[in-house]
């Protein structure tokens, strides 16, 4: 795994709209809508690279992520361009879009919408912390449409035992603390933020 090419791969943006901030990741991938659409979407396909997933999966039912404890409502589903979602863990209530943008050579952009309320967390951790997490699942997705032979998971759980897990996970914080930076955060907050997000992938706090 090459880390320039990691970083390069996503673009990064925070927006502030109403009484939420989004967080927003964009990553082309090798595959068509349709492709891309099934991974995102298919339970026995996210069982390889995200979380097992269990529920009733159409619009209007709920969803549950098996491992993480995360749920939610299936709140529109149009295939294979759009879904969106709640986004409930540990109590606190988000919304999540996913776009699938068809672009040249049948490649998709997915594009990845956190709608994040106002919190002590936010004030914390700023985007870093949702911004990390979607990224290591896109990462996995990665591995997964390349047609590795063992879990992704598993393939990134051995890259962060490296030495250059742990400097990626810094890298990816520091670029969602230059887009917190962009968004009208001062510089020696968003550094900050970033840096105790990435402490706390690490498990350094």
């Amino acid at each position: 795994m090459n880390i320039t090419d990691e970083i390069n791969q996503v673009i990064r943006k925070v927006t502030t709209s109403g009484s939420s901030h989004q967080v927003v990741l964009e990553r082309a991938f090798d595959t068509d809508a349709a492709d891309l659409w099934d991974a995102c979407t298919s339970p026995q396909r996210l069982a390889r690279w995200f979380e097992p997933v269990r529920g009733d999966l159409t619009p209007g039912g709920r969803y549950a992520l098996t491992d993480s404890g995360t749920e939610g409502d299936i709140l529109r589903c149009a295939e294979p361009r759009h879904l969106a979602i709640t986004w409930e863990y540990q109590g606190d209530v988000s919304h999540v879009d996913v776009d699938f943008i068809p672009t040249a050579n049948e490649r998709t952009v997915l594009r990845v919408t956190h709608h994040v309320p106002p919190n002590d967390h936010w004030e914390a951790y700023g985007p870093a912390a949702t911004g990390v997490g979607w990224e290591e699942g896109l990462r996995a997705l990665s591995l997964h449409l390349a047609g590795g032979a063992g879990s992704a998971p598993d393939e990134l759980e051995d890259f962060a035992s490296t030495p250059e897990g742990p400097r990626l996970t810094r890298l990816v914080a520091a670029a969602w603390g230059w887009a917190d930076q962009e968004a009208g955060t001062s510089e020696s907050d968003a550094k900050a933020r970033a840096l105790k997000t990435a402490a706390f992938y690490l498990d350094e706090t």
